[in-house]
């Protein structure tokens, strides 16, 4: 059996915690940066681009509600407000996508365009975020009433009961739609951030990307749960 060669092992380790512990250079700095600037412009467009789309889809099925129903008047009432909102909301939606500050990839202006997209996030882009947890409200409405529809044919006046817990569910698809995209979209601004200040101090490393990576990789795996159980959460509410 081989012996294991205890002295190449630390060897190899040191070799690699010193590459690792390298700080980058000016070129792969710059790298870095026009690789960010693309990654959060493309994170906002197709944010804003995927609530666009599913909120319009969310229309054509309120409006598909509002004729099956036709003979509810109360229901009516309430789709055509919810639809209102819906094209206030994709209104709105596209009004930001127009916002998104222009990518200028030179040199000089490559910091001073990621700290215009960071500061575009806090003051205008958040709240899009809000707007876009309003599809997944109507994503459980437009859900429900066809499910009811198909398995009932009417949808039978609703109690005290029934008011509060799908009100309950409302609140919870809101707040949950909120909590998770606010969180995703947090969490890398704040590794932009945390770069750039890496960069002033000129302390940013290699092993730093590679710890910027596993947390995205985490953060993925953990938002793939919570939509597990989102959904799990929704299924419980319209099949109870």
């Amino acid at each position: 059996m081989k012996a294991i060669d205890i002295e190449s092992l630390k060897s190899a380790w040191k070799n690699e915690q010193g590459f690792e512990n390298k700080t980058l250079s000016q070129s792969d700095i710059e790298k870095f940066l026009r690789k960010k600037s693309r990654d959060i412009t493309q994170l906002f467009k197709k944010g804003l681009g995927f609530d666009v789309v599913l909120k319009s889809i969310m229309g054509a099925s309120l409006i598909g509600i509002i004729l099956l129903f036709s003979d509810n008047l109360a229901l009516v009432i309430s789709m055509i407000v919810l639809l209102g909102l819906n094209l206030w909301a994709i209104w709105f939606q596209v009004n930001m996508y127009r916002r998104i500050p222009q990518t200028d990839m030179s040199t000089p202006a490559i910091r001073s365009s990621l700290e215009k997209r960071i500061q575009f996030y806090h003051q205008h882009y958040i709240k899009s975020l809000y707007i876009g947890a309003l599809s997944n409200v109507l994503v459980f409405v437009s859900g429900s009433l066809y499910y009811f529809y198909f398995k009932y044919g009417e949808i039978r006046p609703l109690d005290l009961v029934d008011i509060v817990v799908f009100g309950t569910a409302i609140i919870i698809a809101f707040v949950f739609g909120a909590v998770i995209q606010i969180a995703q979209h947090n969490f890398q601004v704040k590794q932009l951030e945390s770069c750039l200040q890496e960069i002033d101090e000129d302390s940013i490393t290699v092993l730093t990307l590679k710890e910027q990576r596993n947390k995205k990789l985490r953060l993925f795996f953990i938002a793939l749960l919570a939509l597990v159980c989102g959904l799990l959460l929704l299924a419980y509410f319209v099949f109870r």
